[in-house]
């Protein structure tokens, strides 16, 4: 019976909590591990910003995986309000606008417009006094901006407590904090260790983000992620025009949210699992955002976050069974983009794990791609 299959689930950022979501909704038991509190990881840094056309390089399977994802959003959040009552989530399509400041970044700007025309996704080219009534605290040194209306932003924090709560109401348990770094398939399922017990799933599913390397599976090479260190500003806007869009320029981006405060992110440190804010990279972000938004200087700073991004060496996910392991499922190393590929990455393997069914983009994402084997 279908309330009888029992799934582990390691890790409570956002992947994970969306899965065991995704799971428990449809009757599976499934309990949810995490060695710190729910979304305590690289998901309380994140700035939220769903926007795959401006990530992801035209044509790539990045892309792909976002696009798709990014249509799923609005059915997602719909799920997640139903199934949490009461827990209020900021999710606004405000747009992106994306802004040149250079010949060069004009150049690449206008060449991603006219690809943007030949795949029909919606988008304006704004510059002179068009840009400026759209946008007038950019810059004036700016030569021109590509708005893209579909894009949209979401609160990270308080989705992935709505996502806990979800699961929790449709039977799931959580249990913080407790890390898991031993799973081996057995004859009955698949075994984790707990300190000096064992307990045993059906399934079981890493989504442990960086710190998915630390999880060993018998038989199996350190699954190939690491940590990127992403600091963000959160700052008070000052009196005046506030910016109505997430707005990107080549050395930061910003987020704009209904409170009247805004996020500038993000820096990009490979530097193991440190965790520091520093003024290094305060300074970095507070250069580009004056850069790009000259009235952020009267802005108040509020607080630094800091998350360290699941990274792989190609940028796409670890996501799909394990062939030594098949009962193991990795949901992994989704780097920059973990929250926009969060609808999908449920969606696989919740399917993956009630009825055994392979979603074409595994093809792409087998973490087992580095090992010299698929």
């Amino acid at each position: 019976m279908l309330s009888e299959r029992r799934v582990a689930i390691i890790g409570a950022g956002v992947i994970g909590a969306s899965i065991a979501d995704a799971l428990a909704s449809r009757g599976v038991r499934v309990t949810l591990f995490d060695m710190r509190a729910p979304g305590a990881g690289a998901s309380q840094a994140s700035a939220g910003v769903l926007a795959p056309f401006i990530e992801a390089k035209p044509g790539s399977p990045l892309l792909a995986l976002g696009a798709r994802s990014l249509l799923m959003w609005d059915d997602f959040m719909a799920g997640v309000r139903d199934r949490a009552p009461g827990h209020e989530v900021e999710y606004v399509r405000t747009g992106t606008l994306e802004v040149a400041l250079s010949d060069e970044e004009h150049a690449h700007l206008t060449t991603a417009a006219a690809w943007l025309a030949s795949e029909g996704v919606t988008h304006d080219w704004l510059e002179g006094p068009a840009l400026v009534a759209r946008a007038p605290m950019v810059t004036s040194a700016a030569r021109g901006a590509l708005h893209l209306p579909d894009h949209r932003i979401v609160n990270v924090g308080a989705l992935v407590r709505a996502l806990v709560q979800a699961a929790r109401l449709s039977g799931a348990v959580c249990v913080t904090p407790t890390e898991i770094v031993h799973v081996e398939q057995v004859r009955h399922g698949v075994e984790v260790r707990i300190g000096d017990q064992r307990h045993t799933f059906d399934h079981v599913v890493i989504a442990a983000g960086s710190w998915t390397r630390r999880v060993r599976v018998a038989g199996v090479p350190v699954f190939p992620v690491r940590p990127i260190r992403g600091q963000l500003l959160h700052v008070r806007w000052p009196d005046g025009a506030r910016p109505a869009h997430s707005i990107w320029g080549t050395r930061c981006y910003t987020v704009p949210w209904a409170d009247g405060s805004l996020l500038v992110g993000a820096t990009v440190e490979d530097v193991g699992f440190d965790e520091r804010a520093t003024v290094a990279g305060v300074r970095e972000l507070m250069d580009a955002v004056v850069g790009l938004l000259p009235s952020a200087a009267d802005a108040s700073l509020e607080a630094v976050r800091v998350g360290l991004r699941p990274a792989t060496a190609d940028h796409l996910p670890l996501l799909g069974p394990l062939s030594s392991h098949p009962g193991v499922i990795l949901a992994a190393g989704h780097y920059r983009n973990g929250i926009l590929l969060a609808p999908l990455t449920a969606d696989i393997v919740s399917k993956l794990v009630l009825n055994n069914e392979r979603d074409a983009a595994l093809d792409l994402v087998s973490p087992e791609r580095f090992y010299g084997y698929t």
